[in-house]
């Protein structure tokens, strides 16, 4: 891939394959709105990320993975009805786990206000 700097006001023009998927992490969207992406290959239960207390779960997309997810927690609150679009609260934050993808990523939306 090759970028080329113009103008010097910072803006680059990207030539060339640019690399899918492989995002793995938090990502704030807009306003209190964050996004974890989990990667799977099938062998890991636990994501090692940690949602903060007092958030809100308000989606579960599993379009991207292998199979559909089937279990999902966030410390000891079952968080599985946002795949529906349930909006879940997670009053003592804690670990994010997904079961039942084996590949592929799923993305967990969340808000939190501090």
């Amino acid at each position: 891939m090759t970028i080329e700097a113009k103008n010097g006001l910072g803006v680059d023009s990207i030539y060339g394959s640019r690399e899918l998927g492989g995002g793995e992490g938090y990502k704030k969207t807009s306003g209190i709105t964050y996004e974890v992406a989990v990667n799977f290959d099938g062998t890991q239960k636990s994501s090692g990320a940690i949602i903060p207390a007092g958030a809100i779960i308000t989606q579960i997309e599993d379009d991207l993975a292998t199979g559909t997810v089937s279990a999902g927690t966030v410390g000891s609150v079952n968080i599985i009805g946002a795949l529906a679009g349930t909006k879940v609260p997670v009053p003592a934050g804690g670990e994010l786990t997904l079961a039942g993808a084996t590949a592929g990523t799923v993305i967990v939306q969340y808000i939190f206000t501090v």
